[in-house]
């Protein structure tokens, strides 16, 4: 979605100020670039956005590497000039400031991204957290920055890619020992449409058709799993997500090895 420009409120911003409540900002980087002030669009120029981004997906770093990062052909002192005329260009979109300054950036504290949402929710969730209500939404997400082709961008929205996957595998499988059956199906398919030749997510699904003893499900996506392997990539299941399919129809369970 673009970012359209806003023209601010002036009412709305000292009725803000008098209220007390500070306004808050959005930043969304999956699924393309956003930011949103209480709501409403805020338009970035182009050039302070990379600076944004990184600051969205890093949360906290030092000035050299920003600076390296962002500008990783440049002279150091060139580079670290450019830092220094972005962040004096984020300073004069928003009223409050969008980057704190101090021995290393930071995003300010009334600056959320859906990035940090996105980390937050995973690890929860692969360190065997409690609850796992919301976690649905903030993992459907799209991908980090698409059309973005900086070196960075790419090793980040991987690693994310990653984090999702297990994400997902593991909110499925904690889903299915609670016998909800109905959701943790679409959490794995939403796994295995973001990777349609991972085994461990087609197994989560197998293992939640199995659960529910929804046989016909369970092989139907085994032969449809191994037929794509194979055309794919000229290989097959492993022995092991044959094993558990076939003790599924017997009626028997597989442990994880």
């Amino acid at each position: 979605m673009a970012v359209h420009e806003v023209t601010h409120d002036l009412h709305a911003e000292v009725y803000e100020t008098a209220a007390g409540r500070p306004p808050r900002y959005a930043l969304r980087l999956l699924g393309g670039f956003g930011l949103e002030r209480d709501g409403r669009a805020v338009a970035v120029p182009r050039g302070a956005r990379r600076l944004l981004a990184y600051l969205g997906v890093r949360q906290r770093c030092a000035r050299s590497e920003a600076a390296g990062t962002l500008w990783p052909g440049s002279h150091e002192d060139r580079a670290r000039a450019n830092l220094r005329t972005m962040l004096w260009r984020l300073h004069r979109v928003t009223p409050e400031p969008l980057v704190e300054e101090h021995d290393r950036l930071a995003l300010a504290a009334g600056v959320t991204s859906d990035v940090a949402a996105l980390s937050t929710v995973a690890a929860a969730l692969l360190n065997g957290g409690p609850s796992v209500g919301g976690a649905v939404p903030v993992l459907a997400t799209g991908e980090l920055l698409p059309g973005w082709y900086d070196d960075w961008v790419l090793t980040e929205r991987e690693r994310l890619r990653q984090t999702r996957l297990y994400a997902l595998e593991a909110l499925a499988e904690r889903l299915t020992a609670q016998g909800r059956y109905g959701e943790a199906v679409q959490v794995a398919l939403t796994a295995v449409q973001l990777e349609p030749l991972r085994e461990s997510a087609t197994r989560a699904l197998i293992t939640v058709h199995l659960a529910e003893r929804n046989i016909n499900e369970a092989v139907r996506r085994f032969e449809l799993f191994r037929a794509d392997l194979g055309r794919e990539l000229g290989v097959a299941p492993t022995p092991w997500l044959e094993h558990l399919v076939r003790a599924g129809k017997a009626g028997a369970t597989v442990p994880y090895p």
